[in-house]
C-alpha cells in the first residue's frame, strides 16, 4: 500500500509557527520526478506553483515559507454539517518533471467512519487505527490574554474540537479541572495543562455533541487527567465533582453514550464492533481514569491504557512505543483500547529556561510519526494521540490500515 506521496502538513520549523511543508516518499516509483511544488489549487501546471523546489532524494521534505493559517473548512463544515466525504483544504501538493504526476491535499475526512463502514464497521474498536490528539482541549485560551512563553508550554493544539472532529480526529485526550468560585455548577468544569486553566468543558462537549447528531461517526472520549479540584489531600476522590462531571457528560452526550454496562465484551477482549454501535444508534464511549468511580458507575468505560515515555528524547520516546505497541493489549486489560501517547514531555528546565516549545518538540516527532506508524505499528497499534495533529499524517494514514485490516478478516 503507497500511503501520500507527496502529501501536506505543516511545521513548527522555519520562521512560521504554522509553515506548509511538502512531504514525498518515492521509494515505490521507478522513477523519481525532479521537482516538488506548493499550489493553491488541483495542480494542473508548474506556471501556477506558488513555490517550487527540487527533489534531490528518494524521499524527504521542505519546509516553505508560506503560512497554513486558520482558513475556512470547506464543504459547508465550517459552521456546521456539510457534505460527506474528504474535501480539500486549499494547500496542494504537485510533483513531476516537466509535466506533474502525482498530487495530493491538505484534507478534511469529517465522515471517514461512515464512507468506509461496507469495510471496517465489522472491525472491534480494538482492532482499529484510531487518530487521536494529546490534551485535545489545550488549542486556545478562553482566559486571559496569552504570552508566548506562557503558551509554548501550554498549548498542544490548533485546531478547535469541533475542527478536529472535521479533519477526522476520533479519540479526544481531556485533562478536566474543576473551579468553585463559578456559581453555575456546569461553568466549574475546565479543561487543564497541568495547573493551567485553558477552555471551559461545557462548550467543547457541545461541538461533540453536534457533531454526533449530524453525523454516523464513533467518538472516544477519554477523561484522562484530573490536575485541580477532584481529590482531597489525602488522594480520596470528591465523590460530588466527579459526580456534577458524570451528571454534565450524561445531560449533553446522552443519547449517544454507548455504556460500557452494555456493550463491553469483557476483559482481554478488543470491544464491540463498530457495527454494533452504529445499529444501535450509541456513537460515543467515555472513558475515565479513577476505577473507583468506574466501580460506582457501571456506564463508564474503564481506564485506557496510555503508553507515555515521560520523557523530552524523540528517540527514547521512539524506542519506547515500539517496544509497548509491540505487546499491547495485554492479556488482563480492562480497556478494549490503548493510546500511544506519541509526543515527547519537556522537563523542568526546559520549561523554566524556555528551551524549546511543545510545538518545536511535536515537529520533531510528527514526521517519524507517520512513519512509524506506516511500518513497525501497521499491524498492533490502535489509538495515536499527537500534538499538533496537522504536522503528521495519522488520519489519513489511520484511515488506510484500518482498511487494510477489515481486508484480512
Amino acid at each position: 500500500m503507497t500511503i501520500h506521496s507527496p502529501s501536506i502538513r505543516t511545521s513548527g520549523g522555519g520562521s512560521l509557527l504554522d509553515a506548509i511543508e511538502l512531504n514525498w516518499d518515492f521509494s515505490t516509483c521507478s522513477n523519481v520526478p525532479m521537482q516538488i511544488g506548493l499550489f493553491d489549487n488541483r495542480p494542473l501546471s508548474w506556471n501556477n506553483a506558488i513555490a517550487v523546489f527540487s527533489i534531490d532524494s528518494v524521499e524527504g521534505f521542505v519546509i516553505t515559507n508560506v503560512s497554513l493559517g486558520e482558513g475556512k473548512l470547506p464543504a459547508g463544515w465550517n459552521t456546521g454539517t456539510g457534505f460527506k466525504g474528504p474535501h480539500c483544504l486549499w494547500p496542494w501538493v504537485g510533483a513531476g518533471d516537466s509535466h506533474i504526476v502525482a498530487y495530493n491535499c491538505l484534507k478534511i475526512q469529517p465522515t471517514w467512519m461512515e464512507d468506509n463502514s461496507d469495510r471496517i464497521n465489522k472491525l472491534r474498536i480494538g482492532e482499529l487505527v484510531i487518530p487521536g490528539t494529546h490534551n485535545a482541549g489545550a488549542w486556545r485560551f478562553d482566559t486571559e490574554i496569552s504570552t508566548i512563553s506562557r503558551d509554548s508550554f501550554v498549548l498542544c493544539q490548533d485546531r478547535s474540537i469541533w475542527a478536529q472532529l472535521v479533519h477526522g480526529i476520533r479519540y479526544f485526550d481531556f485533562r478536566i479541572a474543576y473551579y468553585d468560585f463559578y456559581p453555575r455548577e456546569e461553568d466549574r468544569y475546565w479543561l487543564n495543562h497541568n495547573l493551567i486553566r485553558v477552555r471551559p468543558l461545557l462548550p467543547l462537549l457541545r461541538e461533540i455533541r453536534a457533531f454526533l447528531d449530524s453525523t454516523k461517526e464513533v467518538v472516544f472520549l477519554d477523561a484522562h487527567h484530573f490536575p485541580l479540584g477532584f481529590y482531597h489531600q489525602n488522594g480520596a476522590p470528591i465523590q460530588e465533582v466527579h459526580l456534577g462531571l458524570l451528571r454534565l457528560v450524561q445531560l449533553e452526550l446522552g443519547p449517544h453514550i454507548a455504556t460500557a454496562s452494555q456493550f463491553a465484551t469483557g476483559p482481554g477482549t478488543r470491544g464491540p464492533t463498530l457495527q454494533t454501535l452504529v445499529d444501535a444508534d450509541k456513537r460515543l464511549l467515555f472513558s475515565y481514569v479513577d476505577n473507583n468511580i468506574v466501580a460506582g458507575n457501571r456506564w463508564l468505560w474503564p481506564i485506557l491504557p496510555h503508553l507515555w515515555a515521560n520523557t523530552n528524547s524523540p528517540s527514547d520516546l521512539f524506542h519506547y512505543l515500539d517496544r509497548m505497541i509491540d505487546i499491547s493489549p495485554l492479556p488482563s486489560a480492562r480497556s478494549p483500547l490503548f493510546s500511544a501517547m506519541a509526543q515527547t514531555t519537556p522537563t523542568v528546565l526546559d520549561i523554566l529556561f524556555l528551551r524549546g516549545s511543545l510545538r518545536e518538540n511535536a515537529d520533531s516527532v510528527n514526521r517519524n510519526v507517520t512513519a512509524r506508524l506506516i511500518s513497525r505499528w501497521r499491524h498492533n497499534a490502535n489509538i495515536i494521540s499527537s500534538d499538533f495533529f496537522l504536522a503528521n499524517d495519522v488520519i489519513d494514514v489511520s484511515i488506510a490500515l484500518s482498511v487494510e485490516r477489515s481486508n484480512r478478516l
